[in-house]
């Protein structure tokens, strides 16, 4: 134990690297090791990294370009594609514990990576692709270089922030807070106000444009396809606003950040204004800039329309690195030990213990069987019997096409009939124009309809299909077992003469309230 302790004290950053490097490791080998399948849309990214481009329809592109590198190497299996996440993931705390070294001290930048990376939220991201993957470690790196731009504005600090920050952009839009945080920070700190005032602040700016132009000029070429997408997310043409979703807002983030060390950060933020030690508050205060404004945006939006859980994940970044230091102060003192030690021990046990847990599930989903908890994982079951079955099916009817109406399914055949003899699969298209990466890549083609087989599993939108065609029969159902409890259930017709009725409005006043299915 002094051994440790002393190589602690004379490399921090070697030991921080060593313990990072060896949970990345155990990571790498779940991934290699579960036997669940990729879902959807890691299905759907691969078919992105498939064909390189700066943009894409729903996400920037970093996502399959992480996704690129690694099946390159590898091959296109289900853990190549996820290989990156936790590497990347370990790179995100690392930064961390760079940002909370130099903002405070090695013990609050231990702490600060110790956290990230026993989030609940991270157990399971470092276990998917997902853009967080890409999203996360690009936000610590521009946290950490802001703070160094802030402290010493030299044109490198500057073009190493902005840079950093156009990175996260192309990995998910929600780096847009890195910039609404940086402007904060300069209203209420003097020093980054001096530093983004300067001549090297107009160098991060230009350095995160640089970086991220070719996707704003991708947008601009596409009709601005991923930002419209973006836009459509969040939905606000259905707000129903209702404050009793900030509940469920807060019980996301606690499965996300961790319920005990969630309550620690919103408790926090109460006692940063007006602490007598300015140089510790200061810096807190500079953190929260980059915390608080995506959790209330997204509280917001929970409230007026929806949210996932993870929209608010750009905020945990500096959530780490802020409450690391409130759980080094309450250490630091005697009284505050007593008091609340055991229960911030209490909370990162917690959330050590669900990481477990979840990491063992994963790898061995017999017991999320045994104990009830298969129904979390879903979504990463069943997808290579799926296809198998319907290719049959298709092929048992002599169907001409494979015609789907959803884009998870459809994006779950692209990839696990990528070495089967797969009919043509195409996407049905609700609307007037593609809503979707699905219904752009696959529309039906001329001689598609001649005996289509049409696979459902939305069970409202069925009538509406049956308006497109002028022959359509039924053909029972495929059932697929996802677990105990739980089943993939899909309808299948034999369709011909694709016709799709005009969506005009009295079209959809027609199907506004879904009739039953016949």
């Amino acid at each position: 134990m002094n051994a440790l302790k002393n190589f602690w004290r004379a490399n921090p950053v070697g030991c921080a690297l060593i313990v990072i490097g060896a949970l990345v490791a155990v990571r790498i080998a779940m991934v290699v090791a579960t036997p669940l399948e990729i879902g959807p849309d890691e299905a759907q990214y691969w078919r992105w990294s498939r064909t390189l481009d700066f943009g894409y329809y729903s996400k920037p592109p970093m996502i399959a370009w992480a996704i690129a590198v690694s099946t390159s190497i590898f091959g296109d299996s289900e853990w190549a594609i996820r290989l990156l996440s936790p590497v990347l993931h370990g790179l995100a705390a690392f930064f961390l514990f760079l940002l909370g070294r130099k903002a405070f001290d090695s013990r609050i930048g231990a702490w600060a990576a110790a956290i990230y990376l026993l989030m609940p939220g991270i157990f399971l991201s470092s276990a998917i692709m997902s853009t967080d993957a890409v999203l996360l470690p690009a936000s610590a790196a521009a946290l950490y270089f802001l703070w160094c731009f802030r402290d010493s504005p030299t044109y490198r600090n500057a073009i190493l922030a902005g840079a950093c920050i156009g990175l996260a952009m192309l990995g998910k839009y929600a780096a847009l807070y890195l910039y609404g945080g940086a402007a904060l920070a300069a209203l209420v700190d003097r020093d980054m106000r001096k530093a983004l005032l300067s001549p090297a602040g107009g160098a991060l700016v230009i350095a995160s444009l640089a970086v991220l132009g070719p996707n704003l000029w991708w947008n601009v070429a596409n009709d601005f396809a991923t930002v419209g997408h973006t836009a459509d997310n969040a939905n606000l043409a259905a707000a129903n606003p209702n404050p009793l979703n900030a509940l469920d807002f807060l019980a996301d983030q606690s499965a996300v950040f961790g319920p005990v060390l969630l309550l620690l950060l919103l408790a926090g933020f109460a006692f940063v204004v007006g602490r007598k030690d300015k140089w510790t508050s200061t810096r807190e205060l500079w953190l929260v800039c980059f915390v608080a404004p995506p959790l209330l945006v997204i509280m917001g939006q929970e409230i007026i329309s929806r949210a996932h859980a993870n929209w608010a994940a750009s905020a945990y970044p500096g959530a780490c690195v802020l409450v690391a230091c409130w759980i080094d102060r309450v250490f630091g003192r005697p009284s505050g030990r007593l008091k609340v030690g055991p229960f911030i021990k209490g909370g990162i046990a917690l959330n050590l213990f669900i990481g477990i847990l979840f990491s063992v599930m994963w790898v061995l989903p017999s017991l999320a069987d045994a104990t009830g908890a298969s129904n979390a994982m879903k979504g990463v079951r069943g997808w290579k019997q799926t296809v198998a079955e319907v290719s049959a099916r298709a092929n048992g009817i002599n169907a001409s096409a494979i015609m789907t109406d959803d884009r998870e399914l459809w994006h779950a055949i692209d990839y696990y009939g990528r070495d089967m003899e797969m009919l043509p699969v195409r996407q049905w298209q609700r609307g007037a124009t593609p809503h979707s990466h699905a219904e752009e890549a696959g529309p039906l083609q001329a001689g598609d309809d001649t005996r289509l087989m049409i696979v459902s599993s939305n069970e409202g939108l069925r009538p509406i299909i049956r308006q497109d065609f002028t022959s359509i029969e039924e053909l029972g159902y495929l059932t697929i077992p996802l677990g105990p409890t739980r089943v993939r259930k899909l309808k299948l017709y034999v369709a011909s003469g694709y016709k799709p009725a005009e969506r005009t409005a009295e079209f959809e006043a027609r199907f506004a309230v879904t009739p039953s299915e016949p």
